[in-house]
């Protein structure tokens, strides 16, 4: 046995809800316990990640929560039910869900262009952004890339003529985020305030903040790349911000609430919860399905099963969950390597898809 996994192993924490010993996947098939421990342990040692929190949903109730390993690989001091993750985008899935709250309090309408609350600088040269919808925006369809820094000239462009194609953009996230700050009347960083009110209050998220405050301060963990600590490209002390793409510090048993949500439809009308797990943009050539701050793919019999992925380099995290049997699972892990879990857990949990 790997010294990694005597670690991890010594530091696994089972706390909260009351727990059954066995836990229906998203497939339906029934799982021990300790049988998703070992599979979870095997994968941290097999790739090196020193922290995993994980929270299993099974009819709409948590009914697994583990946090394992430790706060970063030198002082290898153990997590606790406080410690908090980098989500990445994870953050775009809880953005779009406060933002269908705004299309429920008619503040904000999915498809009035968005120039017409906001005029947009950066993207003016070109009339063509006139064309973008919060509803383009939430499903990646505004043309956007994902990052302006990522072109030659670092210029902010439209990719393709707004709504007639897919293209995955952080920055659409970013406009729609200082359209409802203006909306609002609010800086873009206090849009924090509103969430905290609209979300973390009525469905109990108590460990997720999406700006540097002193609750992450106290509480967030290291990352990791390359086996060694290291910063990423999420928020932190110099960067403290509010980013609707990236900046959203949580894990693993305070997210499951927000997906509960999302399956049950908490905190939405049913008209607008259907908006969101619709599929928004169904691109064959880069085989992309999209709702609205959602990924959305088909089981091996055909039924929708939604997802996100989340990576800032140094944290990676991921959900996947059946609005059909309200089953699922989110996971945040400390490292580069932790990205890899997307795919191995959709495997382990639900089998093959597409």
């Amino acid at each position: 046995m790997k010294y990694t996994t005597v670690v991890i192993l010594s530091t696994l924490i089972f706390f909260g809800y009351s727990w059954t010993k066995r836990v229906h996947s998203v497939s339906g098939k029934v799982l021990s316990v300790d049988e998703i421990d070992n599979f979870v342990l095997h994968q941290m040692d097999s790739l090196g990640i020193p922290a995993v929190s994980m929270a299993i949903i099974d009819n709409s109730k948590i009914v697994y929560h583990r946090t394992f390993g430790v706060k970063n690989k030198n002082t290898k001091e153990p997590i606790n039910a406080n410690s908090l993750f980098d989500a990445g985008s994870l953050t775009k899935t809880l953005f779009a869900y406060w933002v269908l709250k705004a299309v429920d309090k008619n503040q904000l309408d999915l498809d009035r262009p968005l120039y017409q609350y906001l005029p947009y600088p950066d993207i003016e040269y070109d009339e063509r952004y006139k064309l973008i919808t919060a509803r383009m925006v939430l499903s990646h369809t505004s043309g956007f890339p994902n990052w302006r820094r990522f072109n030659d000239n670092r210029k902010l462009d439209i990719k393709f003529p707004p709504g007639t194609d897919f293209n995955y953009s952080g920055e659409g996230y970013e406009y729609l985020a200082n359209v409802l700050a203006h909306l609002n009347n609010i800086t873009k960083d206090s849009l924090e305030i509103l969430i905290r009110k609209d979300l973390y209050k009525p469905l109990r998220m108590k460990n997720s903040s999406t700006i540097w405050d002193k609750q992450v301060s106290t509480n967030r963990i290291d990352g990791h790349i390359n086996g060694k600590i290291a910063k990423g490209w999420g928020i932190s002390m110099d960067n403290p911000g509010f980013y609707a793409s990236y900046s959203l510090q949580s894990e693993a048993k305070d997210y499951a609430k927000l997906l509960i949500a999302i399956m049950t439809g908490q905190e939405l009308s049913e008209k607008t919860r259907k908006e969101m797990l619709g599929i928004q943009i169904d691109s064959k050539v880069k085989e992309r399905i999209w709702g609205l701050g959602i990924e959305i793919i088909k089981s091996k019999d055909g039924k929708l099963l939604y997802k996100h992925g989340g990576f800032n380099n140094d944290f990676s995290s991921g959900y996947l969950f059946s609005a059909d049997t309200n089953n699922g699972y989110v996971f945040f892990a400390s490292s580069d390597t932790g990205y890899k879990l997307n795919d191995i857990f959709q495997k382990y949990f639900v089998g093959n898809s597409k």
